[in-house]
């Protein structure tokens, strides 16, 4: 472990290529080094894309066979960290009340907006810096691996993208041969005491936009049916789901369904267009891969799945940036969706909580 966690550390120090994953309910934490090698564009093996969340800039593409690629087991790591403590659920908060009036009064203009008539929903989102001036990253990755496991878990050192790591438990889309399976993740609610509250009117209309965005993009390019709404456990939040399913029309492929479908109106609102212009013109900072979307095709095996990247943070030489979001229709309220905000971001806080300083 000592070998791993100097590879890990070299590589982030260079920012060379480095890929750490670990998939839903998987017991293999896969690595994968470049060691400071130039990386080759070949046919064969797995791809990993990368997509940032606004959909005219480039996608990345990186071949698995141009990496060194190794397996760690879980049960392994597990040993080798039994003398540190998990604590996830310790408390964690990074409150900032410039911040917060900041992010309540981009509410407000997007409540007016949508009482305006120009949109039905829009999901804005915010970023907060904390320091970190020392972190041990295979540390890091136990804690990351234990967030949730039902979740994409990863840690990725991209040169011209940077350092990100995060827990996404949002399936993009996935496929094998034609068939395909996405989902809308929409509407959230935190257990109280030992139960979780009703679902509201509001995220129930909420999730019932994202479902029907979804068939809409889709129909081009697929038949597709939906599930009946579910509750979507992950740790001590719920969400609300519904599974699509369906075939694949020709010609076209899974990454032109996940074309479709990026910006979802869960990371971007309804209608997209206008949407995604409010965001651009009020939101005030880049988004970068937060809300893009990431993951694998095997072209040799015809499956691939892509995750779309919540829960993430990227690292800038001596501080984290935590991303978080939600969506905001004519009935939100500002001050409620900042305690939300707060809430979703310690998800991500509790996994580098060991790691950060007050200044």
């Amino acid at each position: 472990m000592n070998h791993l966690s100097e590879t890990i550390r070299n590589h982030i120090r260079a920012h060379w290529p480095m890929l750490c994953f670990l998939k839903p309910n998987a017991q293999e934490i896969e690595f994968w080094f470049s060691h400071g090698q130039t990386l080759q564009n070949l046919s064969n093996g797995p791809k990993f894309y990368i997509q940032g969340f606004n959909p005219e800039e480039p996608m990345h593409i990186w071949s698995g066979d141009s990496f060194d690629c190794s397996q760690v087991n879980l049960k392994d790591l597990e040993q080798h960290f039994a003398h540190q403590p998990l604590n996830l659920a310790r408390s964690w908060s990074a409150p900032d009340q410039e911040a917060r009036l900041a992010y309540e009064g981009i509410i407000q203009r997007a409540v007016d907006s949508i009482q305006k008539g120009m949109m039905s929903k829009v999901v804005l989102s915010r970023v907060q810096g904390v320091y970190a001036p020392e972190v041990d990253w295979l540390y890091l990755i136990w804690r990351l691996i234990h967030a949730d496991q039902n979740t994409f878990r990863y840690l990725m050192v991209h040169p011209d993208l940077g350092i990100w790591c995060g827990a996404t438990p949002e399936l993009l889309i996935s496929s094998k041969e034609d068939q395909f399976s996405t989902m809308a993740l929409a509407g959230t609610r935190w257990l109280e005491g030992e139960e979780f509250p009703d679902w509201t009117e509001k995220e129930f209309e909420e999730h019932h936009w994202v479902v029907r965005e979804i068939l809409t993009s889709l129909k081009p390019f697929a038949s597709a049916s939906q599930q009946e709404p579910c509750d979507h456990q992950a740790g001590s939040i719920q969400h609300l789901r519904t599974d699509i399913t369906g075939s694949i029309k020709a010609p076209y492929q899974v990454l032109d369904l996940a074309r479709s479908l990026h910006p979802t109106p869960a990371v971007c609102g309804f209608p997209k267009k206008s949407a995604l212009d409010f965001i651009m013109a009020h939101e005030g900072y880049n988004r970068g891969l937060y809300t893009g979307y990431l993951g694998f095709v095997h072209a040799e095996a015809q499956r691939a799945e892509f995750y779309v990247n919540l829960r993430c943070m990227q690292f800038l030489d001596d501080r984290f940036e935590l991303f978080v979001g939600g969506g905001v229709t004519q009935d939100s309220d500002p001050n409620k969706e900042w305690v939300e905000t707060q809430r979703k971001m310690a998800t991500m806080g509790q996994v580098i909580a060991p790691f950060i300083e007050q200044r």
